[in-house]
């Protein structure tokens, strides 16, 4: 476990802490890197689905697309149950 919190870069780490107190959007994330990291939180929302694509074949996270009544789409995350043992 400790070895896969090592491989982390920052922003993915960021990502993985913070979705352990529930699932977010992808502006929430973003703010939550710009806080935490030297990300710009446009840059942070910009490579926002780069850094969950890269955490979800670890098996850490899930994240998709939800859609509203009006067709407004939004990317968000959760942990999966391998992420929350990682973080706890």
């Amino acid at each position: 476990m400790q070895s896969a919190i090592e491989s982390l870069r920052q922003p993915e780490l960021v990502i993985v802490r913070r979705l352990r107190e529930g699932p977010l959007t992808e502006f929430e994330l973003a703010h939550e890197i710009a806080e935490h990291s030297g990300y710009e939180e446009d840059e942070a929302a910009h490579r926002m689905s780069q850094w969950l694509d890269d955490l979800q074949p670890k098996g850490l996270v899930w994240a998709g697309i939800l859609f509203n009544r009006r067709g407004q789409s939004i990317l968000a995350a959760a942990l999966t149950y391998r992420g929350r043992e990682l973080v706890g």
